[in-house]
């Protein structure tokens, strides 16, 4: 599979779905299920690379392609289900999500079978294999068993011990929690996952513990699901963040800075001034080019919320937005406040505002960055009379 990389991927994904479809008819004794189920797997890791190559119109004959292929495919694994565990129930969900197939709509009831298979041995799950399998419902927006398949791995996450899961099974669970409404997880289903989270923080091996993408995704999936972490969680991954970023080659990336900040300010989550001033540091000395507006935006309504921001912050986050948006030729002319991420710099302003025994110092600082927001949209400015909550596009 490695040549649907090269000049043709066309020629090579038939060139595959030939040769093994040929095999495949030579012996049903020497294909059995587990070979069955490694195929759409390759398939699906070769998947992107190969479509990427293709034209328009090469793409549509590819994917009509690849559906005959995986119908064959299901077809074959179907009288040999009885013999699928859930590693390979999970694993065959997982490979059709990456493709965006629904076994069902191949061959029907194929969904539903997968996951009893996988429910019937759910005790051998591994934390890979329940992430996959949600990962897969939320890709395709599945329910198999009429939402049975969510009550049973809900139930076992709540009441087992869950050392099998890595930090990125954690926050890929939490993640596809938030787009499966219909799985509804329960409060002991997010402490238990939380419980594990912070257990992996505490861990003694460098390999068990969290990179700050998974750390950034699960503080995104708790915020939506409105769920707050014990406040030492919480200054744990926070302090876990701004350890990463003194790291080369491990540091978090604006967007994960920004929305662990929008974690911390809606969840109310204590911390640490020097944490919060890490994390607002490094994001400040980011290349521009790598950060987009509403992350700058993210962090001043941020360290308002969490009472950490300062006026020399606020003038720097506004400073690198007029930048940034000089840079990509945004501005038409001297407006820089337009979208509505955007609006979250009004109530950080406010929130700066000093009160009325303040010295005559302290009065000029904030005169100096609400002029500089006036010069940019007075007439914006003028008009904002409320406080503006945070930017509901922000997220990961």
């Amino acid at each position: 599979m490695q040549s649907v990389r090269g000049p043709q991927p066309d020629l090579a994904l038939d060139s595959f779905f030939t040769d093994m479809s040929a095999l495949c008819s030579r012996s049903a004794s020497c294909i059995d299920h587990t070979h069955l189920n490694a195929i759409p797997g390759a398939i699906a890791k070769a998947w992107t690379p190969a479509w990427a190559g293709l034209g328009q119109q090469k793409q549509q004959q590819a994917r009509h392609q690849m559906h005959a292929f995986l119908t064959k495919m299901l077809q074959k694994l179907q009288p040999l289900l009885s013999d699928v565990g859930a590693r390979e129930a999970a694993n065959l969900l997982w490979s059709s999500a990456k493709l965006g197939v629904d076994p069902h709509a191949l061959v029907p009831g194929m969904t539903d079978s997968l996951a009893c298979q996988f429910m019937a041995d759910m005790d051998a799950a591994t934390g890979q294999g329940f992430a996959n399998v949600l990962v897969a419902c939320a890709k395709l927006q599945l329910s198999p068993c009429q939402g049975g398949l969510f009550k049973a791995i809900l139930n076992q996450l709540a009441t087992t011990d869950l050392s099998k899961f890595d930090p990125q099974n954690v926050a890929n669970t939490l993640h596809s929690l938030v787009t499966l409404p219909a799985a509804a997880p329960s409060i002991e289903v997010l402490y238990a996952l939380c419980k594990r989270f912070r257990s992996l923080l505490s861990s003694r091996h460098t390999c068990e513990l969290p990179d700050a993408q998974s750390i950034a995704n699960t503080m995104w999936a708790l915020r939506e699901l409105r769920h707050a972490p014990t406040d030492e969680l919480g200054m744990c991954m926070v302090g876990r963040m701004v350890a990463l970023s003194r790291m080369p080659g491990q540091q978090p990336t604006p967007q994960a800075i920004s929305s662990v900040l929008l974690a911390c300010a809606e969840l109310t989550l204590p911390v640490k001034q020097a944490d919060i001033d890490g994390l607002a540091s490094f994001l400040l000395s980011t290349d521009r080019q790598r950060v987009f507006k509403q992350h700058y935006a993210n962090t001043a309504w941020s360290l308002a919320v969490l009472g950490h921001l300062r006026e020399e912050q606020l003038e720097l986050l506004l400073d690198q937005l007029f930048a940034l948006s000089v840079s990509r030729r945004e501005l038409s002319g001297p407006s820089l406040l337009q979208d509505v991420d955007l609006r979250q710099l009004y109530p950080a302003l406010e929130w700066l505002q000093p009160p009325q025994n303040a010295t005559i110092q302290q009065g000029k600082a904030w005169l100096k960055l609400k002029g500089k927001l006036n010069s940019w949209d007075p007439a914006q400015l003028a008009t904002q009379t409320h406080i503006l909550g945070p930017s509901s596009s922000a997220q990961l």
